[in-house]
C-alpha cells in the first residue's frame, strides 16, 4: 500500500507536467480542453488503485475484535445530529463515520444500533444522491438478519462498497475520497481509543500490525487526495492528515499507551472540525 501511494504521486507529477508542456506548444484552445479532459480521466482512473486498496471499517474492527476489545459506544458519533449537516462535504465526511460507526455496532452485535446507524447513513445517502445503496430494502434485510451478524457485515461491506464506487464511477470521486476520509478518521479514533483496554506488551505484535495498516492507509489517503488538491476542499483534508502523519512518523518500535494517546489527541482535534 505505502509502494502504490509512491507510484501514483508519480503518475500525478508525471501528468502534470505533461498537460503544462502540451498547453505552451498548443495554443488551439480545443487542445488544450482535451488535454484538461484527459488529465482529469487518469487521476480518477489513478484514485481508484488508492481507492480500491483500502481496507473498509469491518477490517480494522474485526481486528480489534480478534484481540477481545470489548464493545462501547461512549466513542460513537451521535446519529442525533445528522440534521447539523447541510452540504456536501460535511454530509460526506459524516456519511463515512457514521459508516464506520454502524460497521463496528454490527461486529459488536449491537442490533439496534446498526438499525439506528443505518437510517442515519440513508438520510445522508440520500442527500448524496447514492440512496439506492443504502435504502428501504437494505433496512429490511438488516431487519431480516438482525441475528445474523455475517449477513448484516456483508450486507454493509457491499453497500458500502456499491456506493463510493457509484461515485467514482460518475466522476464524483472527490466526494468519494471526502467519504473515505471520514470513515477512516472515525475508525482511527475508535481504534485508538479501544486499544488503550488492550494490554500491549502481550498483544504487541497484533497491535504492531494494527497501527501499520492505519499508517500505510494514511500515506494511501494523502496520495489520493494529492490528485485533487486543486479543489480548496480536498486542499484542506490533505493538509490535516499531513499534520496527522507528521505524529504519526514519530511512532517507532513498540507501541505505547502514551504514543497512543498522543495520536488520538492528533485524531480528535480532526474529528471534531468533521462532526461540529
Amino acid at each position: 500500500m505505502k509502494r502504490n501511494a509512491k507510484i501514483i504521486l508519480s503518475l500525478a507529477v508525471g501528468i502534470a507536467t505533461f498537460a503544462s508542456c502540451t498547453q505552451v506548444n498548443d495554443n488551439s484552445s480545443q487542445t488544450k480542453t482535451d488535454t484538461l479532459s484527459q488529465v482529469q480521466k487518469q487521476a480518477f482512473n489513478q484514485a481508484k488503485a488508492v481507492f480500491y486498496a483500502l481496507p473498509s471499517p469491518v477490517e480494522t474492527a474485526t481486528m480489534l475484535e480478534n484481540l477481545g476489545v470489548k464493545f462501547t459506544d461512549k466513542y460513537l458519533h451521535k446519529t442525533s445530529d445528522v440534521e447539523k449537516y447541510n452540504t456536501t462535504s460535511s454530509e460526506a465526511l459524516n456519511l463515512g463515520i457514521y459508516t464506520a460507526d454502524m460497521s463496528f455496532c454490527a461486529l459488536y452485535e449491537q442490533n439496534q444500533a446498526v438499525i439506528d446507524y443505518l437510517s442515519t447513513v440513508k438520510k445522508l445517502s440520500e442527500r448524496l444522491g447514492i440512496a439506492g445503496f443504502f435504502n428501504d430494502s437494505t433496512l429490511q434485510t438488516f431487519q431480516n438478519n438482525i441475528n445474523n451478524k455475517n449477513k448484516i457485515i456483508n450486507s454493509i461491506s457491499e453497500s458500502y462498497s456499491q456506493s463510493t464506487s457509484f461515485l467514482d464511477e460518475q466522476e464524483r470521486t472527490e466526494i468519494a475520497s471526502t467519504v473515505i476520509v471520514g470513515g477512516w478518521i472515525e475508525t482511527l479514533h475508535l481504534t485508538l481509543n479501544m486499544l488503550k483496554d488492550v494490554d500491549l506488551k502481550s498483544n504487541k505484535a497484533d497491535v504492531n500490525d494494527i497501527m501499520l495498516n492505519q499508517q500505510f492507509t494514511l500515506e494511501d489517503l494523502i496520495g489520493m487526495l494529492e490528485l485533487f488538491k486543486d479543489d480548496k476542499y480536498i486542499a484542506n483534508l490533505e493538509d490535516k492528515l499531513l499534520t496527522l502523519k507528521k505524529t504519526f512518523d514519530k511512532v517507532h518500535g513498540e507501541i505505547t499507551l502514551e504514543q497512543i494517546e498522543t495520536l488520538e489527541n492528533s485524531v480528535v482535534v480532526i474529528r471534531n472540525d468533521f462532526i461540529k
